[in-house]
């Protein structure tokens, strides 16, 4: 149960104390018409206003039946003092009398509206849950595919990446379409003003993105296919942080990021662009275990940087997209071997992740480099060239 659930638990007076506050407010405000001078009009008119505090206090705190029991109890004590003490001016009785149907009339509506957002807030607790334990499901699938992929023999690597694919096309597809199915829910019931709802947008196209990454490591062995339309580097960058500022923060890593104006919008494939940042930018905040800086850069060259073999020549020009972190970095003998399929330096890791990265890159007619230096950090250059398509 969430945070709601066990308030109530180790606070079971509270519902009593509220309707006890209730009622409290409506005898008080009883007593000062009944002691105070007839001729008083205007604190006659105050008290009488104060009647609508109580009635919202039981339609908030109780929905349709505290709305009313309020102010059912104010019409109750509120009409002997309109019967006795302003039989005198028959005028003002009337307009009392009126007051005391608007009580109920307020109570009502109020106590509606109260009812409708509890439920409302419920189906959301509801569907976070379900998005959660769905999470909890694709999390767990993950962690035993990678598991089975650590068992893979070097003579049977190329044979069984097939199987393996189909495997974890299989074992995502149910999850994420969980997944997308309870963020879409939760995206109708939060404003469209919302800062939420960006989020809940971005989750979105990040299952979609998912979901197209799963079904093309099928063709992992075969030439790449690019989908390439307009899009901007810096903008993927910045939707790549957002993704990971969470676990950036735990980690106790400060972030930065110097993106150049003159990047401007290219023709690229961005679903692969962000897939390579997301493996990239991941990688160094784990290389950080506890806590650093990390700093993302990107800039428009008239050519490749220096180093960097790539196809079309120095002539084309391009963005290049820099990631620097302070972690704990690479062993000299292992940045040679980093981009051999199912190398991996890490406990859990599968050895595919920078495989598949520099292949997207240089689908792109571009390169990827990594230099680093063992407990100083590492640096990852993203070469990515013009199509002859770009915007400011």
């Amino acid at each position: 149960m969430g945070n709601r659930g066990k308030e109530s638990e180790l606070h079971p007076a509270h519902p009593r104390l509220r309707a006890g506050l209730t009622v409290l407010s409506i005898l008080l405000i009883s007593l000062a018409h009944y002691s105070t001078d007839t001729q008083l009009h205007l604190y006659h008119d105050v008290y009488r206003r104060l009647y609508y505090l109580p009635i919202f206090m039981g339609a908030l705190w109780f929905g349709l039946k505290g709305g009313l029991g309020a102010s059912l109890l104010c019409s109750v004590l509120y009409a002997p003092h309109v019967l006795f003490q302003w039989k005198d001016l028959p005028s003002l009785e009337l307009e009392k009398y009126l007051e005391i149907l608007l009580f109920n009339i307020v109570g009502a509506v109020t106590g509606l509206l109260a009812e409708w957002l509890n439920r409302q807030r419920n189906l959301y607790r509801k569907t976070s849950e379900e998005l959660e334990k769905a999470y909890e499901e694709l999390e767990d699938r993950s962690s035993r595919l990678s598991l089975a992929e650590k068992q893979l023999r070097s003579a049977e690597k190329v044979s069984a990446l097939g199987e393996m694919s189909a495997t974890v096309a299989h074992e995502f597809m149910n999850p994420l379409g969980s997944i997308k199915g309870a963020v879409e829910i939760l995206k109708d019931e939060v404003d469209e003003k919302h800062e939420k709802r960006t989020f809940l947008e971005i989750l979105i196209k990040e299952i979609d993105r998912l979901d197209r990454t799963i079904r093309s490591v099928l063709r992992f062995r075969s030439e790449e296919r690019l989908s390439r339309k307009t899009c901007h580097p810096n903008e993927l960058v910045e939707t790549i942080l957002i993704l990971t500022e969470s676990e950036a923060k735990q980690r106790g890593i400060q972030v930065s990021k110097e993106l150049s104006a003159d990047a401007g919008s290219m023709y690229l494939d961005s679903d692969k662009i962000q897939q390579v940042l997301l493996n990239v930018i991941i990688n160094a905040i784990q290389a950080m275990p506890e806590g650093g800086q990390l700093t993302v850069r990107s800039e428009w060259r008239e050519r490749p940087p220096d180093g960097m073999e790539v196809e079309g020549g120095e002539k084309r020009e391009g963005v290049l997209l820099v990631t620097e972190d302070t972690g704990v970095g690479i062993p000299e003998d292992a940045v040679e071997k980093i981009f051999e399929s199912f190398y991996t330096t890490k406990e859990q890791g599968t050895g595919l992740g920078l495989t598949i990265v520099r292949k997207i890159v240089r689908a792109h007619g571009g390169e990827l480099t990594v230099e680093s230096e063992p407990g100083s950090g590492t640096r990852v250059g993203i070469w990515l060239p013009s199509s002859g398509r770009r915007e400011r």
